[in-house]
C-alpha cells in the first residue's frame, strides 16, 4: 500500500543518518519493513533468508509464510523476537524513529531512499552489497537500464518539440501529487513529458483545485490500487471538481498500477514502459 507511505511521507521530517553496525558477514536473518525495499531484496534472490516482512509488503511473491511486522510503524518487539541481523529500511516507507532504535539494539539498518530510477539503481547496489550479492545486484541494475534506454529512445523518435504537460495525481481528496525531485517526477521526465508542479513545490504537496485548473496539465497520470480505486472513481465522477481540468472531462487520464508507479523498486522501469507505450499510442 504505496499510497499511504506516499501520504505520510508528504508531511515527514526528513530522516538522520542511521548509524549501524559493520557486518563481518552476509546477513542469514532480514526484516524488510517497507514493500519497495522487500522487492529490492527478493530480486537479489535473498527471499529464503528473509524472516519478517512489512504487511505492505505481505502480498509480494516471496513473502509467502514470513511474518508481518505492522505497518509504517513496525512492532518493534516482535522484530526483535526474529533475531535479525539485518533491517532493510526505507525512508519514506518506514518510520525513522523505529529504524533509529533498530540501529540501537545492535542491528544492522540499511536505508533505501531513491528520488530517481538512478537513486533505484544506487538502492540495488547498495543492498546487494549488504546481502553479499554485489554481482546480482550490477545484473539487476544492468537489465533496468537496458529497459531505460530502450523506453527514452522511443521518447525521443516521437518527442514533438514541445513536451505534454502532465500531472501525476497520487491521491486524489486532498489532491496530493508528485513533485519534481521525486522517483514519479523522473518517470514522467523520462517519458517525455512535462511536470507541471513547480520545482520548489516540494516532493509530494498537497495542493488546491484552484491550483490543479491554473497548472492546466494537458494530462493526469495516477496509480491504481486496491486502496485508492474507489477514491478516484468518486472524485472522477462527472459531478466532481475535478471535471474543471479539461484533461479530465477529455478521458485524458493514464492508469497505472499502483505496485509499479509508487514504489522505488525494479519494477518502477515497468511504469516506465507502460507510460511510454501508452503515449506512443496516442493516449494524450
Amino acid at each position: 500500500m504505496r499510497t499511504r507511505q506516499i501520504l505520510l511521507a508528504a508531511a515527514a521530517v526528513a530522516w538522520v543518518a542511521v548509524a549501524t553496525p559493520l557486518a563481518a558477514a552476509p546477513p542469514r536473518r532480514i526484516v524488510v519493513l517497507a514493500p519497495s525495499a522487500a522487492e529490492i531484496v527478493f530480486a537479489l534472490g535473498a527471499a529464503d533468508r528473509v524472516v519478517g516482512v512489512s504487511d505492505f509488503a505481505a502480498g509480494l511473491p516471496g513473502a509467502e509464510g514470513k511474518a508481518r511486522l505492522g505497518g509504517f510503524v513496525p512492532d518493534l518487539e516482535r522484530i526483535a523476537a526474529l533475531a535479525p541481523d539485518l533491517a532493510v529500511v526505507s525512508r519514506d516507507g518506514t518510520d525513522r524513529r523505529a529504524a533509529e532504535r533498530l540501529a540501537a539494539l545492535g542491528i544492522r539498518v540499511v536505508v533505501t531512499d531513491a528520488t530517481s530510477l538512478d537513486g533505484v539503481y544506487t538502492d540495488v547496489r547498495r543492498v546487494g552489497a549488504a546481502l553479499g550479492r554485489d554481482v546480482e545486484a550490477e545484473r539487476i541494475v544492468a537489465r533496468m537500464q537496458r529497459r531505460v534506454a530502450a523506453a527514452e529512445e522511443r521518447v525521443r523518435a516521437r518527442r514533438a518539440t514541445r513536451r505534454p504537460t502532465a500531472l501525476a495525481v497520487i491521491w486524489p481528496d486532498p489532491p496530493i501529487v508528485a513533485g519534481r525531485d521525486t522517483f514519479v517526477g523522473d518517470l514522467l521526465d523520462r517519458a517525455g513529458l512535462e511536470n507541471v508542479v513547480p520545482k520548489g513545490a516540494g516532493e509530494w504537496p498537497r495542493v488546491s483545485h484552484e491550483t490543479l485548473v491554473g497548472w492546466n496539465p494537458s494530462l493526469l497520470v495516477r496509480p491504481d490500487t486496491r486502496e485508492n480505486r474507489a477514491a478516484f472513481e468518486a472524485v472522477l465522477s462527472p459531478a466532481s471538481r475535478w471535471q474543471l481540468l479539461p484533461a479530465v472531462r477529455a478521458g485524458r487520464v493514464v492508469v497505472l498500477d499502483g505496485d509499479w508507479l509508487e514504489r522505488p523498486g525494479p519494477r518502477l522501469v515497468d511504469a516506465l514502459e507502460t507510460l511510454v507505450a501508452k503515449l506512443d499510442a496516442g493516449t494524450p
